[in-house]
């Protein structure tokens, strides 16, 4: 590693929790889901619902493991959630024409319904926590992020 990254790197001497870039990463999600979780109760639902269904609200008739992907999620996690959102009558299932291994997942009606509920109690959470930056701080933060994305997945 080059010197230039060693402060942010926790295997030096006089390294400072909050100088790794990836503590602040948790922190802010962390309070994030956190934020969200508690907007949500009052519709019964936690984060990795919500991430289901607003996965799915983007990509409709979206296979399980899709969905997994998208929300970075286990595979039997993902099941289990989407068997939940179904008993609770917010997406239906059906098996893919073409090979019947395939389950898709759509949303009903309901959960439909509850996607914009979401949203606008996302929204609340989102504007708190950009308060005081502008567009273009949140569209380079938002670049950073990709581009970190992008190295880690090599």
């Amino acid at each position: 590693m080059t010197k230039k990254y060693s402060k942010f790197l926790p295997s030096t001497d006089n390294f400072d929790l909050e100088n790794f870039p990836y503590y602040w990463v948790s922190q802010v999600h962390a309070q994030y889901v956190q934020n969200v979780d508690h907007a949500l109760k009052k519709y019964g639902l936690d984060n990795s619902r919500r991430r289901i269904l607003l996965a799915l609200k983007s990509r409709p008739h979206a296979s399980v493991s899709d969905l997994s992907e998208m929300v970075v999620s286990k595979m039997s996690t993902t099941t289990k959630i989407v068997y939940r959102l179904k008993d609770e009558g917010l997406v239906d299932t059906y098996s893919c024409e073409d090979d019947a291994r395939i389950t898709r997942v759509v949303l009903t009606d309901k959960g439909d319904q509850m996607t914009q509920k979401i949203n606008d109690l996302t929204n609340v959470v989102l504007e708190q926590s950009f308060d005081g930056l502008t567009p273009l701080q949140i569209e380079k933060m938002m670049e950073s992020l990709q581009h970190i994305f992008k190295n880690l997945s090599r």
